[in-house]
């Protein structure tokens, strides 16, 4: 049998040194690069970690349609403000063609105002013309008709009119005297014939002293006496 222990061999004039064992280290053995699996591939990249997870086909198709329907609300937002802007703008200009047209339209309404006062003026002045006209026309001057009554009674001699009364419509009352019953009865005839005396009556008469009191009653054709056929 073989003894495990080696027997040292004594070497002449040599002198056996030993050396201490050196350690030999084990190579070092580099992992094999392993392949990423599938949805990891963004994991490791140039010594980093993304820790955001790759997003599958479905999330990048919902994130395309959020943002095809962000810049649709975008753009929806932009063409509402341009609106807004635009029909504000109108507005505007619409609110400032009408004051215009407001002020235009008191300045027309003022003149129309002062046209229509004048021409309320000269209405009223002419109504008042003729106003006057037709009162004036419907008037008569009593004067004349006393003037015309002792006209007739001059003609029939001695007769004269003391008082006379005279009412609106020409009625009238006329006291008077005469030398003689004669006289009384000419002037009764002439003012029964006259064209202008509507009705006469001889009231009463009566001697007193040396002349004849005679009171007549009648009514004169107003027509006649109007300051309008005069």
């Amino acid at each position: 049998m073989n003894n495990p222990q080696q027997v040292e061999k004594k070497v002449p004039n040599e002198t056996m040194v030993k050396q201490p064992p050196t350690k030999v280290e084990p190579p070092v053995l580099k992992p094999k690069a392993e392949a990423p699996k599938p949805g990891f591939e963004n994991i490791l990249a140039e010594e980093s970690i993304n820790l955001i997870p790759t997003l599958s086909k479905e999330e990048v198709v919902v994130a395309e349609k959020k943002k095809k329907l962000n810049m649709g609300s975008i753009t929806s937002l932009l063409i509402l403000v341009v609106v807004s802007i635009l029909i504000v703008g109108f507005n505007i200009v619409s609110r400032m063609s009408l004051n215009n047209e407001k002020e235009k339209l008191k300045g027309y309404e003022a003149k129309v105002t002062k046209m229509a006062q004048k021409m309320i003026s000269s209405n009223e002045i002419t109504e008042r013309i003729q106003l006057y006209n037709r009162v004036l026309g419907e008037t008569y001057s009593p004067k004349s008709v006393v003037d015309y009554i002792n006209t007739i009674a001059a003609k029939s001699g001695t007769s004269s009119v003391g008082s006379f009364s005279l009412g609106q419509d020409l009625t009238f009352t006329l006291e008077g005297s005469a030398s003689d019953m004669e006289n009384v009865s000419k002037f009764w005839y002439l003012l029964s014939n006259d064209s202008k005396m509507e009705t006469i009556t001889l009231q009463s008469v009566g001697n007193s002293g040396s002349y004849v009191r005679f009171v007549f009653k009648g009514k004169l054709v107003l027509e006649e006496f109007l300051s309008s056929t005069n």
